[in-house]
């Protein structure tokens, strides 16, 4: 449990009331059955919240609390944006029917959101009957913006601004022949921050490798970080609020959101690497350790090929896109059928997760001419064949849909759902930009 975070005092119920949720600018902690799981800072609006109770029971010291008017604010404001994201447009009276609030504290929630640019008014709804229309709100992608950073190339950072609905608007790249640096990062958020008018919401990174909750990139092999505060130097640069996590988690947030995957499902990643990104309930799950997903280097054939690891039979020294496109070269002729051996591999390896967790969907990611029709049929039809009985399904099995944006995209709806509730606490930009 972070030191800095007080259970007692920040307290929100969720909808079936069974789960707490302890909210900070930086990442979130949900106390299930009485033990706690950090998760990805997204999470916090993943949840249908009511507003909190005034005073509740804190299961640890048995003592009342009261929730404090910043925390309430805070979980209204979440839930009113929640229902809207990315791009729904929704009625003042609707919006809080579904969320439960009064009228009042709906007009005066959605009022202030209206007047710090985070909603904005469409006009009143065309229901009939007598009585005062509602407004119609949605998103205002006018204002804020976003500045996401993609490093999961190595050699190449990737750029873009991001509305608050998570479109891009903008994008840029910097070249990074030998190897990108916390220099270079910095240089292509000062670049993005300079190039626009409006105000920065705050900045989102993606990297390659394990990220603990406090943006410190603890490894990442392809990147030649080690122990690295990324998140801290960058702030201290910039002066603008950062979230650094995983690019596969980014990669999955946004196929949640803007493609296919349901609130149960995987991400893969065939790249240089191989990567795996979860979702439960729509909890993107990180791990005890910030290493849920890291299934590179998990041994699948003992008697395979020596990866760079030193092992032999990892997984991604047989289905990354690097060992593929090296074995398609040797044999172009036989080109068919290593990627559907590639595939039924990766089926039968994933098997066992998804019929463990009951995932609805597996989402891959990774060059077309690898992550083809013959990749995806073959490893489609092996785990519908190893796992499918009369009370589960297989999971659908599906090409990512958002191309080369996903991981901006997936990065900049992270920062936006974690920092749009604490936009009230810098009122002062709304007059400066």
């Amino acid at each position: 449990m972070p030191k800095h975070c007080n259970l007692a005092k920040h307290r929100v119920f969720t909808k079936d009331r069974n789960a707490y949720i302890c909210i900070t600018q930086q990442f979130s902690v949900m106390l299930i059955d009485n033990k706690y799981t950090t998760k990805h800072p997204c999470i916090a609006a993943n949840y249908n919240m009511y507003s909190p109770t005034q005073e509740s029971e804190d299961t640890v010291s048995g003592t009342q609390t009261k929730a404090s008017p910043s925390d309430i604010r805070i979980s209204n404001i979440t839930a009113a944006f929640k229902q809207l994201f990315p791009a729904t447009q929704m009625s003042r009276a609707n919006i809080g029917k579904l969320i439960g609030l009064s009228r009042f504290t709906t007009s005066e929630v959605t009022g202030e959101m209206v007047d710090k640019r985070i909603l904005r008014e469409l006009g009143p709804d065309n229901r009939e009957g007598r009585g005062k229309r509602s407004q119609v709100l949605a998103i205002d992608t006018d204002f804020w913006r976003i500045v996401s950073i993609d490093l999961s190339n190595p050699k190449l950072a990737k750029g873009a601004l991001a509305d608050l609905s998570g479109r891009i608007v903008d994008r840029t790249e910097l070249p990074a022949d030998n190897g990108c640096s916390v220099d270079d990062v910095i240089s292509l958020c000062k670049q993005l921050i300079a190039s626009t008018p409006l105000p920065i919401l705050g900045i989102g990174i993606a990297v390659t490798g394990i990220v603990e909750p406090d943006g410190i990139v603890r490894k990442s092999v392809h990147l030649e970080w080690n122990e690295l505060p990324l998140k801290t130097e960058v702030e201290n640069a910039t002066g603008v609020p950062t979230l650094v996590g995983n690019d596969t988690n980014a990669a999955l947030v946004a196929e949640r959101f803007f493609g296919d995957c349901s609130p149960n499902s995987m991400l893969i990643s065939i790249g240089r690497g191989v990567g795996a990104a979860l979702c439960l309930n729509d909890v993107i799950i990180e791990g005890s350790s910030s290493t849920a997903g890291e299934i590179a280097h998990v041994v699948v054939d003992p008697n395979g090929p020596t990866c760079e690891c030193g092992k032999r039979g990892c997984l991604e020294s047989l289905v990354s896109d690097d060992r593929l496109q090296e074995r398609i070269a040797q044999d172009p002729a036989s080109r068919t059928r290593i990627l559907a051996e590639a595939g039924a591999l990766l089926g039968r390896v994933m098997a066992i997760p998804a019929g463990l967790l009951d995932l609805r969907d597996i989402s891959i990611y990774g060059a077309p001419e690898i992550v083809n029709a013959q990749f995806i049929d073959a490893m489609e039809d092996e785990i519908r064949r190893t796992m499918t009985t009369d009370y589960q399904k297989a999971p659908q099995i599906h090409r990512c849909r958002q191309g080369e944006d996903l991981t901006l995209r997936g990065q900049a709806t992270i920062v936006i759902r974690t920092l749009v509730p604490t936009i009230h606490e810098r009122g002062s930009l709304i007059g400066d930009a």
